[in-house]
């Protein structure tokens, strides 16, 4: 992504960035132990904070109807910051795979969109 660590780690923290990119109607509490919680196609939505390393890393632990553990890594380049993510927990639920493959891809696009200051939606 065209854009820094801190720029990248800041979209996480207000409700007005994360309503932007990740999801509509999307409410933070961004610190450990706070949450992200929203209305999603499956009903409501909610994700713990559990690591924040600012500029760096941030985990998310999230409860049904969607689960599973969510880590954004972000790394410094020359150009930006690569961002990995990571979704485990899916044992007994493989057949989940494909859609959540789909909908993090487009998150994280959307993410990409924002913080280089082109249009998300």
């Amino acid at each position: 992504m065209a854009a820094t660590p801190q720029k990248v780690y800041d979209a996480f923290r207000t409700d007005e960035s994360l309503g932007t990119w990740y999801m509509d109607g999307t409410t933070v509490e961004f610190q450990v132990g706070g949450s992200i919680s929203f209305d999603g196609p499956e009903g409501s939505v909610r994700a713990t904070f559990v690591e924040l390393v600012p500029d760096a890393r941030i985990v998310l632990d999230y409860s049904a109807p969607w689960w599973g553990r969510v880590a954004w890594e972000l790394e410094a380049t020359p150009k930006g910051t690569r961002v990995v993510l990571t979704h485990e927990g899916f044992e007994g639920r493989e057949e989940w795979l494909d859609r959540f493959t789909w909908g993090w891809e487009a998150f994280l696009k959307a993410l990409k969109a924002y913080v280089e200051g082109r249009p998300v939606k």
